[in-house]
């Protein structure tokens, strides 16, 4: 679980540390402060040298396209590619802190090697080429303490594949591997398209090991009437259903976008144990009467499976529902961060512990 964590040269951040994080994570903000460039630091943060989060960053924005000129620019503060990106995190993990690298490297004459039995420390994917010229190369460097022990070292390379603008991806891995277990994360993004495969995928597997009831009673937190969910597939992708009393079976993302949004967010917290779950603007599609309780059912849930959650809203009816979710919880684990940026454009994060947003709920000051 993350306790602390420093951004330097990210999106918009020239730096920002967040202090004292708990197991629920409120990030509120004014529009454009940074709250959801925060949740995309941990996320990458998390997979150490895991390309592939990096490169869907831009995705959950709604940017599909990468050309060589745009590459991973936008990570970068200002657009910068001279920077380097570093991200620091302290947690409850035995070699905590780790220190996390992204720049960009000269790919003039960059070579990409096959790896084989000669070099049994690189791996490369979607590469069949002995060697290729590069023209973007974005480096990842992890390591513990403060970047004295290199546990894992990549290369991100891109090149044109075309006269148009299709970019081909290649990776190779100079020192260790993506770190797949270190901290285990899903991102949930404020645009994500509702109830996709992945989360069929993810509740067939909650099915199989015996794990849904759980899911079923945060969902019966907004619809009450939910009897049960099923995978059906039916000349189509298969897709999860719901039994709500009215003789049949119907879509889940017939019963609105609420729905959608808490089996997603629900479905992410069992498939992340002792990992992290991203939420970007949590509010959306929730109605506020049934917040408090989907709060409560939520952080019961993340609790069972060990889960840490950072969450942006823009809803002082949220922060309030789960205020008063965990007000007499045994556990002090609520904690919400407001980003706030100075005239000169600096970024801090004021933290507020659960008796603080007591306080500022009680005589109605703005938090958010």
């Amino acid at each position: 679980m993350y306790r602390s964590f420093t951004i330097k040269n990210f999106r918009c951040f020239d730096e920002l540390t967040v202090e004292g994080m708990g197991r629920i994570n409120l990030i509120a903000g004014k529009n454009n402060v940074g709250k959801t460039a925060l949740l995309e630091a941990l996320w990458v943060h998390s997979g150490a040298v895991n390309p592939d989060l990096a490169v869907r960053i831009d995705s959950f924005r709604g940017l599909e396209q990468q050309t060589l000129e745009s590459f991973l620019g936008s990570l970068f503060r200002g657009f910068d590619r001279e920077l380097t990106i570093e991200i620091c995190s302290t947690g409850d993990w035995e070699d905590s802190p780790f220190y996390h690298k992204i720049y960009f490297e000269d790919g003039s004459s960059f070579e990409m090697p096959l790896a084989g039995p000669e070099n049994d420390q690189l791996s490369l994917f979607q590469n069949s080429s002995i060697a290729m010229r590069a023209s973007q190369v974005v480096v990842m460097e992890y390591s513990d303490g403060m970047g004295e022990k290199t546990i894992a070292k990549g290369r991100l390379v891109a090149r044109q594949l075309g006269p148009v603008q299709d970019v081909g991806l290649e990776v190779a891995f100079e020192t260790g591997q993506p770190l797949q277990d270190h901290a285990r994360a899903i991102f949930l993004a404020a645009r994500r398209a509702s109830v996709g495969l992945e989360d069929v995928n993810r509740y067939s597997e909650l099915e199989v090991n015996g794990e849904a009831d759980g899911v079923l009673e945060i969902l019966q937190c907004v619809e009450p009437e939910l009897k049960r969910l099923a995978v059906v597939s039916a000349r189509q992708a298969p897709s999860i259903y719901a039994d709500v009393g009215r003789g049949r079976l119907i879509p889940i993302q017939l019963l609105g976008d609420g729905m959608s949004r808490i089996l997603s967010l629900a479905l992410a917290i069992a498939s992340a144990p002792e990992g992290n779950v991203m939420v970007d603007e949590i509010e959306n599609g929730v109605h506020h009467s049934v917040m408090e309780k989907v709060w409560k059912a939520i952080g019961a849930f993340a609790r069972s499976y060990d889960v840490q959650i950072f969450a942006t809203t823009h809803s002082y009816e949220c922060i309030g529902a789960a205020y008063r979710a965990f007000e007499s919880d045994e556990e002090d684990e609520l904690r919400l961060f407001r980003i706030e940026r100075s005239p000169e454009g600096k970024y801090r994060a004021v933290k507020f512990d659960r008796e603080r947003i007591g306080s500022a709920y009680q005589f109605n000051m703005d938090v958010i």
